[in-house]
């Protein structure tokens, strides 16, 4: 559950000079502005300074108690368990990295028809939280180990094959036939994204793609998530999600028109560097987040030394021989002609019963808090289910099938419920949404470019206000009566 503390949830002794800050609970002083100076803190690069000003401003949050149903990961579950014995890593960011590996590679095998009765691409979304040191390379590193084996290899080829097709167009004499073109690019994942550059892999590339990072800071807290172009890449992550089309036109750049495209991804993350975007309220609103299915695993407990490679578990041999399987599979141009994996009549009764307990809860019940997540748990339970059948090498979703994909996005949900239930207070996340914003900015802004240019959460006069003075009694933030800058940051240090 969500939990406010009455320490500013870090370590003190990292930042030594850091103010004392009132309780979390306590009143929070009037919205006038810098009422109380605290002197500044000592200046820090760009990403320490923020992770600084995360730690300073926002209330500690963890994910549900609940455990990870590993059991509902079906022909997965063993690979899982191992991994996470193995690895010593939480059973959730194993079974989060499995899900989202084998996603990779079944949205370009197959759709599954949901519970409504649309086809949807077999692409998941996933976001796994852990703290710093629980292992997200050790579970990622051996569940893209044929991914990436694959990706070498064909690269290797594909660089090869553009060489010779530029040395063919330099020696081709009038009257040649043209030489062949070597392809669309072969490269499946990376591990960041613009959505420039994301529109041109998918024109250049492989109609099946992913973007699958350890460090995920690097995709929430960097250029595609900045404020001016949140809202951009939100809305065209979620296009993706929902049809897999892609369709721009641009003055000058010619014209994209690309269907049948699928993208799958899963973000590790620190807590510290998730800033405010999971707080954001508009990107749940447009269900951004809610197609994410989120696992916060508690924190490791103390690990004892114990050699383990994957390549001693005859359930991860078996995993990598399954990969090898689906990678053969010709990659279609456009995916939206694969073939449908359906569900029988008894998995239809069981994703029934969910979407009924689903729409309940989430319009009337436990869930309202987390309505947009609950309203989409059934089409997520049945993406889920199709991909564990897709890699079982079934084209029909049975009762059993069913039941984990509905484990599955339960536990999603949960997660979800206990990381958004301090909504209540604002107020911190809109501190530090300013702050961020400040940070981009070098030198002095006018409060009223703030009020005109700024943030939208932060416009209005009375919320500008209290971010103001948050960040100062934190002693984030320099004011000057008519002007404010960024506090605490060295922008010549990288």
């Amino acid at each position: 559950m969500l939990t406010t503390v009455a320490d500013p949830g870090f370590d003190a002794a990292e930042f030594p000079d850091a103010p004392a800050l009132p309780m979390q609970h306590e009143t929070p002083p009037p919205a006038t502005v810098a009422t109380t100076a605290t002197q500044p803190l000592p200046p820090l690069p760009v990403p320490q300074a923020l992770e600084r000003a995360h730690a300073l401003l926002m209330p500690q949050i963890v994910g549900a108690d609940a455990p990870y149903p590993l059991e509902a990961l079906g022909p997965l579950a063993q690979a899982a368990a191992d991994l996470s014995a193995g690895a010593q890593v939480a059973p959730a960011m194993a079974g989060q990295s499995l899900l989202a590996g084998v996603a990779l590679l079944a949205q370009g095998v197959a759709n599954v028809r949901t519970l409504a009765g649309n086809i949807a691409p077999l692409s998941l979304y996933a976001l796994t939280i852990v703290n710093s040191g629980d292992g997200k390379d050790a579970a990622d590193r051996p569940v893209l180990r044929p991914v990436h084996d694959a990706q070498r290899e064909e690269g290797k080829r594909y660089v090869e094959a553009v060489a010779a097709l530029e040395e063919a167009k330099a020696s081709r004499k009038k009257g040649d036939p043209p030489p062949d073109h070597p392809g669309p690019a072969p490269y499946r994942i990376a591990a960041d994204l613009t959505i420039e550059g994301m529109r041109r892999s998918f024109a250049e590339g492989i109609a099946a793609q992913g973007v699958f990072s350890t460090e995920a800071g690097a995709v929430l807290a960097g250029h595609s998530m900045m404020q001016e172009n949140r809202i951009k890449t939100a809305a065209n992550l979620c296009g993706l999600w929902d049809r897999g089309h892609l369709s721009v036109v641009r003055a000058g750049g010619g014209r994209t028109e690309r269907y049948g495209v699928r993208l799958s991804a899963h973000l590790l993350i620190q807590p510290a560097a998730l800033g405010d975007v999971l707080a954001d309220e508009t990107l749940s609103g447009i269900g951004f987040w809610p197609r994410f299915l989120l696992a916060w695993p508690a924190p490791l407990a103390p690990r004892v030394f114990k050699p383990w490679q994957p390549e001693n578990s005859p359930a991860i041999l078996r995993y990598w021989a399954d990969c090898k399987r689906l990678l053969s599979r010709p990659l279609p141009d456009d995916c939206d002609g694969l073939p449908v994996i359906e569900l029988d009549q008894q998995a239809t009764g069981r994703m029934a019963a969910f979407f009924e307990g689903m729409e309940q809860e989430g319009r009337q019940g436990a869930l309202r808090d987390v309505t947009p997540f609950a309203l989409r748990a059934t089409e997520q339970a049945c993406r889920i289910a199709g991909v564990l059948a897709c890699f079982a090498g079934v084209d029909v979703i049975d009762d059993q099938t069913a039941a984990c994909g509905a484990a599955l996005a339960a536990h999603s949900l949960d997660n979800w419920q206990a990381a958004l239930s301090g909504k209540a207070d604002p107020a911190p996340g809109r501190a530090l949404t300013l702050y961020r914003w400040l940070v981009e900015r070098v030198g002095w802004v006018s409060l009223r470019d703030v009020s005109r240019l700024g943030p939208n959460s932060l416009r209005a006069t009375d919320r500008r206000n209290e971010a103001i003075d948050r960040l100062e009694a934190a002693g984030l933030l320099e004011f000057d009566g008519g002007n404010v800058k960024a506090g605490g940051v060295d922008h010549a240090r990288r």
